[in-house]
């Protein structure tokens, strides 16, 4: 019996638009990921505690809102939506004439930019939490500090949406070392899941900031697999680059009754089936569906194998499955 490996096929599959590109102007530096959650917000918070005259801290007010506005990077939003509203907030309890408020003492302000979608739950993009000492004009009045140099922080981790975000796995390692450090994937390990029940992809600040640099200390490789899209699996670096897949591989054994296929490679999440074929035409799915890598605790890759007896000759293939990974 000859046995013979065809190039690998992409099962047909009926996937409708939009297709899905993760930008690459969103992550890598921390002006890239700053830009790219301050387009993403569209929900203010402002929440102000002032200082009694008794000494006691107190709660003053909170302001919520959505703004229509749509800034194109973190500095417009800082500089041009969020100072003069700060400005407001601040001159409020400035011109405010109750006389049991301490307001040589400042107050302590939060400042919360969040992504609220219809459904999903309210996602923290910037903050801050600051101090502010008023300015004391010669008359006894208050006046509101210079905000010039005010700016927003990015969160310790960033929500990305993605439509139709079924799985995603986030490998993270030191630069030089080709084996991770860290690994997020709903497939190996649930509990440390980077998609959240909101459908959010969620990355870490500070491997994000470093991984745009060949000096940086860290290197990242982000997979995703979104179900009503055109690319279902796709591979971006820690950029926001899209990068090649990696190769499946077959491999071939024989005793005098069977012959032996094995598969190994490929990258983590992405679906497969094994198939046969006698003449390279007429393909048939074998017994073997799978998801690559393999789990560490299997000690062979998935095996597909046929009685020598049956045919002198076989083809065989891998083909995808568009299946989300379980």
């Amino acid at each position: 019996m000859t046995v013979f490996f065809a190039s690998c096929e992409k099962a047909k599959a009926v996937i409708t638009p939009p297709t899905y590109v993760f930008p690459t102007n969103s992550i890598g530096t921390v002006q890239k990921v700053g830009d790219t959650e301050a387009r993403s917000v569209n929900d203010f918070g402002f929440y102000i505690w002032k200082y009694d005259t008794n000494g006691v801290e107190s709660f003053y007010r909170g302001v919520t809102y959505e703004s229509n506005a749509t800034p194109t990077n973190k500095y417009q939003l800082d500089k041009l939506i969020i100072v003069p509203d700060l400005a407001s907030q601040l001159n409020w309890i400035c011109t405010n004439t109750d006389p049991n408020i301490d307001k040589s003492r400042g107050v302590f302000v939060e400042v919360l930019c969040q992504t609220d979608l219809v459904g999903k739950f309210s996602q923290p993009n910037l903050y801050s939490y600051n101090t502010f000492q008023f300015i004391k004009n010669t008359d006894g009045s208050y006046s509101v500090p210079d905000l010039s140099g005010y700016s927003t922080e990015l969160n310790s981790v960033v929500p990305f949406y993605i439509s139709n975000l079924k799985w995603a796995r986030v490998e993270v390692g030191d630069n030089g070392d080709s084996y991770p450090f860290e690994v997020d994937d709903v497939l190996y390990d649930p509990g440390s899941n980077p998609i959240g029940s909101d459908g959010f992809l969620y990355l870490n600040t500070s491997y994000i900031t470093d991984s745009s640099s060949s000096n940086g200390d860290f290197w990242m490789k982000i997979t995703l697999y979104a179900s009503g899209v055109t690319n279902v699996f796709q591979i971006y670096n820690g950029d926001g680059n899209s990068v090649p897949e990696t190769p499946m591989k077959l491999g071939m054994s024989k005793d005098s009754s069977y012959a032996y296929v094995t598969v190994s490679g490929g990258d983590s999440g992405k679906g497969f089936v094994l198939q046969w074929s006698s003449d390279l035409k007429n393909w048939t799915n074998g017994p073997v569906n799978f998801f690559s890598p393999l789990p560490e605790d299997e000690a062979f890759p998935p095996q597909f194998y046929w009685p020598l007896s049956l045919t002198n000759k076989m083809f065989f293939r891998t083909a995808t499955t568009n299946a989300v990974p379980y």
